[in-house]
């Protein structure tokens, strides 16, 4: 057992190792950095719409910036991130359940009271996997912001945030204990709502509607898939918090306002529409101020990074 688990978590980590560009390209991007500015396309409905360049070739310019080692700036405390992350998870998973173990009704209260029992079930199981989860997300959230800082020195060039003891360092020394936790709140308010949302819909949708038992495995995926679109704001709102005010140059003003709080940047994203930005990886709509010129459509250029 010891060994198929080692081995799920190890090909974990070459998972998110080898797709680490993507997330790279998607932290910057994350972040409001477009190092290439819009060009005039087509929207699907026919209108003229300028669009930034799709996720393949924003990581095309950061391999020509800093070639092809370049893509993958920051991959290591992501990869320990995520190993530590898992393994908290799944250890403290596994002792909740042996100490609230699910109590198997007695034939009174299947009866009596199937719905009752269904949802004692639901808020017990959720309720485990929902600790789980803000467990292992507290446990490995430092090394978090040690990834996103290091990704994000992209932008200034600085190289404060490289090897991983010494980032911690660096954390430490500008921000203090609670530097290690910038972002981590609306994080777990995403986790959390996600954990929720996602359980009750799949519980849902395999007592009513899916008899198949071969895809009701499938079907917290597939809402999990879906809750996530609704709680990505809370994903970007954690990632923007956790450099803002580093004092590197992307998470600074002109490039970024100084937030006083989370919610501060909640507001703020919500009132420039920015909620979803790195949400989508390949249309990605230019959403500013535009200028004509020649009869042709341009972003005003003051708007652009």
């Amino acid at each position: 057992m010891a060994a198929i688990t080692a081995a799920q978590y190890g090909t974990g980590a070459l998972v998110t190792a080898l797709m680490h560009p993507i997330g790279y390209a998607k932290v910057l991007i994350q972040a409001g950095y477009e190092p290439l500015p819009p060009k005039a396309s087509v929207s699907l409905f026919g209108k003229e719409s300028l669009v930034y360049p799709n996720v393949l070739q924003y990581m095309s310019h950061i391999k020509k910036v800093d070639g092809f080692w370049g893509l993958y700036r920051g991959v290591f405390p992501r990869v320990v991130s995520g190993t530590i992350g898992n393994i908290v998870q799944h250890n403290v998973g596994d002792k909740l359940k042996a100490w609230f173990p699910q109590a198997k009704a007695s034939p009174e209260e299947e009866e009596g009271d199937e719905l009752m029992s269904w949802l004692r079930s639901f808020c017990l199981e959720t309720s485990q996997e929902t600790v789980a989860r803000c467990v292992g997300i507290i446990a490995s959230h430092p090394l978090q912001v040690v990834t996103v800082r290091c990704m994000i020195q992209f932008v200034g060039r600085e190289t404060e945030y490289e090897g991983l003891f010494s980032s911690l360092g660096a954390i430490y020394r500008n921000d203090g204990i609670l530097g290690f936790f910038a972002g981590l709140v609306p994080r777990l308010v995403g986790e959390i709502l996600t954990v929720w949302v996602t359980n009750f819909l799949a519980k849902l949708l395999n007592r009513y509607l899916v008899e198949d038992k071969d895809l009701r495995s499938y079907t917290a995926a597939a809402c999990g898939l879906v809750v996530s679109h609704f709680t990505y704001p809370f994903t970007l709102v954690a990632n923007v918090m956790a450099i803002n005010s580093s004092g590197l140059k992307a998470s600074s003003p002109p490039h970024m306002p100084r937030y006083e709080s989370w919610v501060d940047c909640f507001s703020d994203l919500n009132a420039k529409g920015q909620l979803k930005r790195g949400s989508s990886l390949f249309w990605r709509y230019y959403q500013g101020p535009v200028i004509w010129r020649d009869g042709r459509m341009m972003a005003a250029p003051r708007y652009l990074n």
